[in-house]
């Protein structure tokens, strides 16, 4: 009763958006009725039911309107790829961290659809590119750190230099960062610490070969995972705080902290796009007010992601599973748009030192 208290008060707001004042409601059931004509799917690339919450957000979308969702798994950067051979044919939406959005929008790759409530989006967090007209859209962030098990590691590092600890040997795991954004902003988020400058890329590449060549790391994986730590094969696992603190209380069985590195982190967005030549255009612009303007938000919030809509109140019992608010006072949001420019070096550069690729 709580949710959809909340869920309607957000609706209120959002009847003076982008589109001028109107009925909310009746635009989503006008939408619907068009969807549900176009055959009762969706089709998401980069939106498994262990993302975000998109178990929950896809089974209540599908209690909504019948509309059943399938996903293809994969990374921003295979996103990006696969939407470029497609000519973005193929699938509707797609989540990818918001570089790559903001990429795809710059080929041309995603529709021009602005959704109801974009007036209140804040302005960083979405954005139509000058050249293509494609638009882009950050739909929910969070901070990169770890999730230490307590049973399996004495000494709790606190700090990206903490790491540098031979008793950890084998225990860590982090994203691979040449084929996941994760990975890349957690290059990142070592370099701010280390260096002071988030795109100083080879110093974040450099503490990880160090981490390297000391044997402490245990797994460099392409795709997002929980098993290895949940086998006790991995005891401090490198994420963003959404994902960390849902594992954390998924497994109340395992004695664990989430820690957001006291020397510097990162906060970034993932961004949600619909593909210019969507298979189901009506479908893809409902899924997107439900995600970015009503419902999804509040669902979003549940699996720990901070909702981009800035009228989305977060319940009080989730915002108490957080790390304190002054543990993120070390984290920046870095600039989208300059993160573009050392994704291809970062990655080559990471490939070479790490892998002598």
């Amino acid at each position: 009763m709580k949710k959809l208290l909340i869920a309607s008060v957000l609706v209120g707001f959002v009847v003076f958006g982008a589109f001028g004042a109107f009925d909310f409601e009746a635009y989503l059931q006008e939408l619907a009725q068009k969807a549900r004509a176009e055959g009762g799917v969706i089709y998401t690339y980069g939106m498994p039911e262990t993302w975000a919450n998109y178990g929950e957000i896809f089974a209540r979308f599908y209690q909504l309107y019948g509309i059943r969702q399938e996903d293809i798994d994969m990374g921003s950067a295979v996103v990006l790829a696969r939407m470029t051979e497609e000519n973005a044919s193929k699938n509707d939406v797609a989540d990818l961290k918001t570089p790559f959005a903001i990429l795809t929008a710059a080929r041309g790759l995603t529709s021009d659809y602005c959704v109801s409530c974009w007036d209140l989006l804040p302005a960083k967090m979405r954005g139509i590119d000058p050249n293509t007209g494609s638009v882009w859209y950050t739909a929910y962030w969070g901070t990169i750190g770890w999730l230490v098990n307590l049973d399996m590691v004495d000494v709790i590092p606190y700090k990206w230099t903490d790491l540098l600890n031979s008793a950890y040997k084998g225990l860590i795991g982090y994203l691979d960062p040449r084929v996941t954004g994760t990975g890349v902003v957690t290059i990142e988020a070592a370099a701010y610490a280390l260096a002071g400058d988030p795109f100083n890329y080879v110093a974040g590449v450099e503490f990880f070969k160090k981490l390297h060549d000391m044997g402490v790391i245990g797994s460099v994986d392409p795709l997002v995972t929980v098993a290895r730590w949940q086998r006790g094969e991995i005891a401090i696992l490198v994420n963003f705080d959404y994902n960390l603190l849902k594992w954390k209380y998924d497994n109340p069985e395992i004695n664990s902290r989430v820690i957001i590195p006291a020397d510097g982190s990162i906060s970034a967005g993932n961004a949600v796009i619909m593909a210019k030549n969507a298979p189901h255009p009506w479908t893809a612009k409902l899924f997107l007010e439900y995600l970015l303007c009503g419902e999804g938000q509040i669902l979003y919030a549940k699996a720990f992601v901070n909702p981009v809509n800035p009228t989305v109140q977060l319940p009080e019992e989730i915002v108490a599973k957080f790390p304190p608010k002054e543990a993120y006072q070390a984290a920046i949001f870095p600039d989208p748009l300059e993160e573009l420019n050392i994704l291809t070096p970062l990655r080559e550069y990471y490939s070479k030192v790490i892998f002598g690729g």
